[in-house]
């Protein structure tokens, strides 16, 4: 899962996604990245054109190797990750230059670097929005070195073939739970209090939302901000959305806009039409903070704690950000569950969590990059997980007695209540090899969104129709290139029941 948090700078400015594939020569199918080798280079850095590392943290270096990199998009994690880094350095490891992006911009800077021969050592796949699978033939990745002792570290049915490990070696691990969601409703207290509205009762259901709103609207304050400037953000809002209206899916991973009972591509599904209708639907009634159509995740979050709207949907990491960044707004936060058409607590379902951190094909330190990669299983990590506040840490139990803010436990607390464990299509042969042959469907489900608020997208159903169509006619001519046993049948379990964790054999066929 990829989510924009504050960076520790603002980016340099880098090309689009349109021009960075013109300048690498353009890649078949539709594909983001740059075909290029992979011969190490020396340990990574920043892009041509991009940004430079935020400073080496750590002690000295050991055998004459360089400081090691590190690219991530996680600000709630800095003080965490600075502290690791010293604590890998006080061990014997090299320094590490650590840099914090914000995801829209990390993704280009990540081709770039690639094209370029220079990927940092260690990095997270925020704004990629490729499958690792399509990566890791291009040579992205390094093995690593210590997998079994890693396996045996993290939940057991947490690694999954064609997610974490490739050809049975173990390329990445998540630090965090699948038990989570991005679609939160935060609030600000004051705002809904001068509505006339209670705050410890927060909208339940799409019209209880929606009529709270325009409360707070006529009292003064936009209703709702979202940040449409992030489609991928959008995309899954809709999703998380369409499940609590009946959408047979799951998000995260490759699953997404697939109906999990029959295999096929979905996004036309009426779920999918009603949930975008009920987004649009601020907009039209004017409850939407104006500059909505501006804002990523990352400035719409600082313009909500500013006091710009009352209503605000962001993942779990929210309350780490507000209280790093916006401390004087913390006492005002307060958060409900994602809201569903009929106001009952949502059921959502996730496939397993991917890779958080991966070790650069490009990377000659790559023994280094795995021994401090190790750092991150143990509980010390995960109890700095919970109290830094990002994605919920995968030990759950971690969080009750931790010093976090109570909407970050009580977020935790509704995620083990309301999400369930979804099957990973991945998981079944030939999947993965799929995925990567069959390049990237534009526009995807976010363009789609953006273009629904812009009014370049008059016929919602139409496009998610043709967004379904073309997934389909791709994953058709894929599947004939790999060839073997996989079919749409690989990406169907009919056995599996939403709202409820999928076990793990079911993935035999």
């Amino acid at each position: 899962m990829t989510d924009n948090r504050f960076p520790a700078r603002a980016a340099a400015v880098l090309p689009t996604r349109r021009q960075l594939l013109a300048g690498a020569g353009g890649v078949a199918a539709g594909a983001v990245l740059a075909a290029c080798s992979t011969a190490p280079s020396g340990g990574g850095g920043g892009p041509s054109g991009g940004q430079p590392g935020t400073g080496a943290t750590g002690g000295g270096t050991t055998g004459g190797t360089g400081p090691l990199t590190w690219w991530d998009q996680f600000a709630p994690l800095q003080d965490l990750q600075k502290a690791t880094f010293q604590r890998f350095a006080g061990q014997g490891g090299p320094q590490v230059e650590y840099t914090v992006y914000n995801p829209n911009e990390q993704g280009q800077a990540l081709q770039l670097a690639f094209s370029s021969q220079q990927l940092p050592d260690v990095f997270s796949l925020a704004g990629v929005g490729v499958p690792p699978s399509v990566l890791m033939n291009q040579g992205w990745f390094s093995p690593l070195a210590n997998g079994e002792e890693l396996r045996s570290a993290v939940p057991e049915g947490t690694l999954i073939e064609g997610l974490h490990s490739f050809d049975d070696q173990l390329y990445s691990f998540p630090i965090f739970s699948t038990r989570q969601y991005d679609g939160l409703l935060w609030y600000s207290r004051s705002a809904v209090e001068a509505a006339g509205l209670d705050p410890d009762t927060p909208p339940a259901s799409w019209d209880d939302l929606r009529a709270a709103a325009r409360a707070v609207q006529d009292s003064g304050t936009s209703g709702l901000l979202l940040p449409l400037q992030f489609g991928e953000r959008m995309a899954t809002f809709v999703l998380e959305l369409a499940q609590a209206a009946g959408f047979p899916g799951a998000t995260q991973g490759g699953s997404n806009g697939v109906d999990l009972s029959t295999g096929e591509y979905a996004y036309h599904h009426d779920s999918v039409v009603s949930a975008i209708e009920f987004l649009l639907s601020f907009q039209t009634d004017g409850l939407l903070f104006p500059a909505s159509s501006s804002l990523d995740a990352r400035a719409g979050r600082a313009r909500w704690a500013a006091g710009g709207a009352a209503f605000f949907l962001d993942g779990p990491y929210c309350p780490g950000v507000v209280v790093r960044d916006f401390a004087a707004f913390a006492d005002q936060l307060a958060v409900g569950a994602l809201p569903t058409p009929d106001g009952s607590a949502p059921v959502l379902n996730r496939t397993p969590v991917g890779g958080t951190f991966w070790v650069s094909g490009q990377s000659d330190q790559v023994d280094q990059a795995a021994e401090l990669l190790a750092l991150l299983v143990g509980e010390e990590y995960q109890a700095g997980l919970a109290e830094a506040m990002d994605q919920p840490p995968f030990d759950l139990a971690a969080v009750a007695g931790s010093g976090a803010h109570p909407t970050y436990k009580r977020a935790v607390e509704m995620f083990g209540e309301q999400v369930f464990v979804a099957p990973a299509p991945q998981a079944r042969p030939g999947v993965t090899d799929v995925e990567a042959a069959m390049g990237t469907v534009e526009p995807g489900l976010g363009a789609i969104v953006q273009g629904a608020f812009s009014g370049q997208v008059s016929d919602v159903r139409g496009a998610l129709r043709e967004l379904s169509d073309k997934l389909t006619a791709a994953r058709e001519k894929a599947v004939a290139e790999v060839g073997g046993d996989v079919s749409v049948e690989s990406w169907a379990f009919p056995e599996w029941q939403p709202g409820t964790d999928f076990d793990v054999s079911g993935y035999a066929r």
